[in-house]
């Protein structure tokens, strides 16, 4: 998996986790915007607004092809929503998630030396 996949799945697992201790619906559904603001805190500033909602666009089809969220059909005038499914919960696990750290580690350490080439490269 490419590492702004693995990003996007890591904030969703999140997201799901934080969802769940509210306890207050049983779907998590984020409309395409909220996943952006989720992913744009970990982008430099000057990003391009488009193109960062194209590259979102084309994590969130890879997500649902894997089956981790599904897309609901848009209402008039409303926004892509997406629910995520509970099996992301089986999949991005406690070990998962320590691989993660690993990759996230690797990806800092690459970013300042200042190669700029992410470690799934």
């Amino acid at each position: 998996m490419s590492f702004p996949v693995s990003l996007l799945l890591a904030l969703l697992r999140k997201k799901l986790a934080e969802f769940d201790a509210g306890g207050a619906d049983t779907r998590l559904v984020l409309s395409r915007d909220q996943v952006v603001e989720m992913v744009r805190v970990f982008l430099p500033e000057n990003s391009n607004e488009a193109k960062l909602i194209d590259n979102v666009d084309s994590h969130l089809n890879k997500i649902a092809d894997l089956g981790f969220v599904r897309r609901l059909k848009p209402q008039s005038g409303q926004a892509q929503m997406f629910e995520v499914r509970r099996i992301l919960k089986a999949f991005v696990d406690a070990q998962w998630l320590a691989e993660f750290d690993k990759r996230l580690i690797s990806y800092r350490e690459a970013l300042e030396k200042g190669k700029g080439a992410r470690p799934d490269e």
